[in-house]
């Protein structure tokens, strides 16, 4: 990740450290599961999501339901992580190491949404350039997330989704997506 980021960004980092600051405690082990540190994380992150999802198959809601179920829930953990935190651990319990990566942490969360809002962007002005390949692309996708999504439960869509995103930090910090590039790259040369 490069040192050198703009005044704007800088803003961003700063406004979301005071934003996660009752997180701060919690950020900490979650991003060393997110990244793989430990080889049972990937298991347990998989296992995680599968049980979440299983609870949810299991009791059959209908989609409003489950929505509504899913926002209480985050509601709930948003509102008792800080207190739990804040009470375990004091402010004298905050060391400038834990600061530094509660810093990393908030920077790499900043420039991945930059990114992210830099490449929808660059899609959406593919309206004002090539509104042709625009059209066919955007209509293309929405044909074929149509397509997969009536052959598929959106329930077991979803599943692998949520699997994807929570799996997709660890995967790029061990290269392996990397090696699946170069994988295809290579079996395309033969």
């Amino acid at each position: 990740m490069t040192d050198i980021i703009s005044q704007e960004e800088a803003q961003q980092i700063k406004k979301l450290k005071r934003l996660l600051e009752g997180w701060r405690m919690a950020l900490l082990p979650l991003k060393s599961v997110l990244l793989w540190e430990q080889q049972w994380h990937p298991c347990a992150i998989l296992g995680g999501i599968s049980l979440l999802y299983l609870t949810f198959w299991f009791l059959d809601l209908n989609s409003l339901t489950t929505f509504a179920i899913v926002g209480l829930i985050l509601n709930f953990i948003d509102f008792i992580v800080p207190i739990i935190c804040n009470s375990i651990y004091g402010p004298s319990a905050w060391t400038g190491q834990q600061e530094k990566v509660y810093e990393d942490i908030c920077k790499s969360i900043v420039l991945n949404y930059n990114k992210f809002l830099s490449q929808v962007r660059s899609f959406y002005s593919l309206r004002e350039k090539s509104p042709c390949r625009y059209y066919i692309t955007s209509k293309g996708l929405l044909c074929v997330l149509a397509w997969i999504s009536s052959s598929v439960n959106p329930m077991f869509l979803l599943y692998l989704f949520s699997v994807a995103v929570f799996l997709w930090p660890g995967i790029q910090k061990r290269g392996i997506s990397n090696t699946f590039g170069s994988f295809k790259i290579s079996t395309a040369n033969i």
